[in-house]
């Protein structure tokens, strides 16, 4: 159970499976088999071949039920309306299975108020109804997400140190306007199992959202030490490693924003390595997160190592377009204009090319890179003196980027207010560029790339004492960094 809450689904598939081999009687065995091959909060849906194979092991966890403690019956009774024997988890019929399975769950967690496995495991059936979704817009929560904070808060309260509690809790705020209050959890977790790797992480999804990036960044360090050390001890690794993955991409998100260049390319070099292009070929949409690391060169002015980057696999779309979006970017900024249009062409054609429903992340292709694209334009105009054509296509960016879905790290690598602020100041537009700064420090707090942007914008219209007690805030955010800037972008 340990490892199902630190989400090594497959690790505690085997650890069931061996817990069946010795003792053949286990109905709570099968039922483990059958609960970990299921969907989850990252991967909703079950491919057939886990499908068949959970279904025969809950079909014996049924047979050896009688003998089971009432508890046991219970989880096994809920776990069986999860799966469709005629029609597996087929996708048009997964949502009715798993709200099912989610009634079912509440019914045994009200049975059994007292364990509190069941309490965690009724509040996960409810965050994979909607996983990732669990907030709207707005900020509020929808009545389900009311019932997953309030399931969460009860076992906390009388379980503070439980791993599966913290870790959903973190899950289930930290996409609400006040992902703080999980700051308690991301204290406790990653203590909770030191060696697993995901638990280590997770802290970052709060410490992230709050502004402090170093303790974020550190959390993803220990992360990939802890898995590596698990690597040595497996041979099958399975689905593990797109966790270690995310380890790399959260490091160099939390890196970038410290101005940490150097470290921000190495680890999305190491997730890069993880993701081979035949894996990623078969994950429609995962293309994206590899696709980060043009976003990151860019953001730090790497013009000619976005330049030298190979080609990557034209099976990958999105990644295609991220890739000629960048050497636009790359060649605009050097100067060579006519080559810079060339590439965006490029871009253009591919992102015209994306199959509708194509996805990135949590959200939809389309419109994700369709910010690259305008990015591309925007540093196009700027290069040829067109200020206001820049300003304006930057802010198209910053309208869809509006609009994407939460995830963590964001789906776009890097925020386009720090381009638009930086174009706005270069269009003799302080006041504008300040309310582009301020917003986006709503949104990503402490960043030094809007700290700066915010003082320049704050000395550009004489507001010298503001400007100086924000100059010292980006001194503080900025005390790790590597990289020089003048700008919040370059």
């Amino acid at each position: 159970m340990r490892l199902l809450w630190a989400f090594n689904h497959d690790e505690a598939t085997r650890s069931f499976a061996r817990a069946a081999q010795t003792d053949p009687g286990c109905a709570m065995c099968f039922w483990g088999i059958a609960l970990t091959l299921g969907p989850n909060y990252n991967m909703p849906a079950m491919a057939d071949v886990r499908a068949r194979v959970g279904w025969q092991a809950l079909r014996r966890a049924q047979a050896l039920a009688a003998s089971a403690a009432p508890v046991d019956q219970a989880l096994i009774a809920a776990l069986a309306r999860r799966f469709d024997a005629d029609k597996g988890l087929d996708p048009s019929n997964s949502g009715p299975l798993l709200l099912a399975y989610a009634n079912a769950m509440r019914g045994a967690a009200q049975r059994f108020p007292d364990d509190l496995d069941v309490q965690v495991m009724f509040a996960e059936s409810l965050m994979n109804l909607n996983p990732w979704k669990l907030w709207n817009a707005d900020g509020t929560a929808p009545p389900a997400t009311q019932e997953i904070v309030a399931t969460l808060h009860a076992v906390l309260a009388r379980a503070p140190d439980h791993p599966g509690a913290n870790h959903y809790y973190i899950h289930a705020v930290e996409a609400s306007s006040d992902p703080g209050q999980a700051l308690a959890a991301a204290g406790r977790v990653a203590d909770a199992m030191p060696s697993a790797g995901h638990l280590v992480h997770m802290p970052s999804h709060i410490m992230h959202r709050v502004g402090r990036y170093e303790e974020s960044a550190q959390a993803n360090r220990l992360a990939a030490k802890a898995d590596t050390a698990y690597y040595a001890r497996t041979a099958a690794i399975d689905y593990y490693p797109m966790y270690s993955a995310h380890n790399y991409q959260f490091l160099a998100a939390s890196a970038a924003m410290e101005g940490r260049g150097a470290e921000m390319q190495s680890a999305l070099r190491d997730a890069r390595k993880i993701f081979t292009d035949d894996m990623v070929a078969g994950m429609p949409g995962a293309d994206w997160a590899i696709g980060f690391l043009y976003d990151g060169l860019i953001r730090f002015g790497r013009w000619d190592a976005m330049l030298a980057e190979p080609a990557p696999d034209q099976r990958l779309g999105g990644m295609v377009i991220a890739y000629h979006a960048g050497r636009a970017q790359a060649l605009a900024a050097l100067g060579r204009i006519p080559e810079a249009r060339a590439e965006l062409a490029l871009a253009e054609a591919a992102l015209g090319a994306m199959p509708a429903g194509a996805l990135a992340g949590m959200n939809a292709g389309s419109p994700l890179y369709q910010i690259a694209v305008w990015r591309a334009k925007a540093r196009i105009a700027r290069a040829g003196g067109d200020k206001a054509g820049a300003v304006a296509a930057l802010a198209s960016a910053v309208a869809i980027e509006d609009g994407l879905s939460y995830n963590e790290p964001a789906d776009e690598f890097f925020p386009t207010r720090h381009l638009l602020g930086a174009a706005l100041l270069d269009a003799r537009k302080p006041a504008e560029a300040e309310a582009v700064y301020r917003e986006d420090l709503k949104r990503n707090p402490a960043n030094g790339w809007a700290l700066l942007g915010l003082a320049l914008a704050l000395e550009a219209q004489a507001k010298a004492p503001a400007a100086a007690a924000v100059r010292q805030q980006f001194t503080k955010a900025w005390a790790n960094a590597d990289t020089k800037i003048g700008a919040s972008a370059f």
